[in-house]
């Protein structure tokens, strides 16, 4: 990045961190764009990434004392990107219950419906693929809600176990849905998103 770009970035974190809203609409200007097609790559939905873009832009602004410590602020842009990602697929699977397989609501339209089932079947066939000890780890994990030790404590296997089960199933589980889905990228990030993080 050419020097002149690299101050005048800084110039406007210093503006933005002293609560300067003119040089945010900036800075806003220049990255919103970038941003929202990193997170339609993710979502595949222009609303959602619409919606991203905001929440990126938001928590730049409520935590914008924080921007004159930022030494790298395409890094921080993308963290904060990835984590606004991340709770937005955690929002969106708090809905997905395993014991909801199953089960659709009247509030989603007939294709949520059909995506919805679509994936709970996807999902439960990867999961019954694994291998017993591994499918056990997973469950519990997941759809329990336990963590690695307590899992541990539980099958009586180290916790590194545990954590290497966990790690294979999850690439199992992705390897599943890239054969069987064309939207497996999708399902695996919501899956990865459930608690991992």
């Amino acid at each position: 990045m050419p020097t002149e770009n690299l101050n005048n970035e800084r110039d406007l974190l210093s503006r933005i961190a002293n609560g300067d809203e003119q040089a945010f609409r900036r800075l806003t200007y220049l990255y919103s764009e970038r941003v929202f097609f990193h997170a339609l790559t993710f979502v595949k939905s222009w609303h959602r990434a619409e919606e991203l873009v905001q929440d990126v832009f938001l928590r730049v602004w409520q935590k914008r004392e924080k921007l004159q410590q930022v030494e790298d602020w395409n890094k921080y842009l993308f963290t904060l990107t990835r984590n606004c990602l991340i709770n937005s697929m955690k929002r969106k699977a708090s809905d997905f219950k395993f014991t909801e397989l199953g089960e659709t609501e009247d509030s989603f339209s007939p294709d949520d419906q059909h995506d919805r089932k679509e994936l709970a079947v996807l999902l439960e066939k990867a999961i019954n693929h694994l291998p017993a000890q591994r499918q056990a780890v997973f469950k519990m994990i997941y759809f329990e809600g336990r963590n690695q030790e307590e899992v541990s404590r539980c099958l009586r296997i180290a916790t590194r176990t545990v954590r290497w089960n966990l790690v294979t199933a999850m690439n199992e589980i992705r390897d599943f849905l890239h054969r069987y889905s064309p939207d497996a990228f999708y399902c695996f990030l919501i899956i990865l998103s459930l608690n991992f993080f």
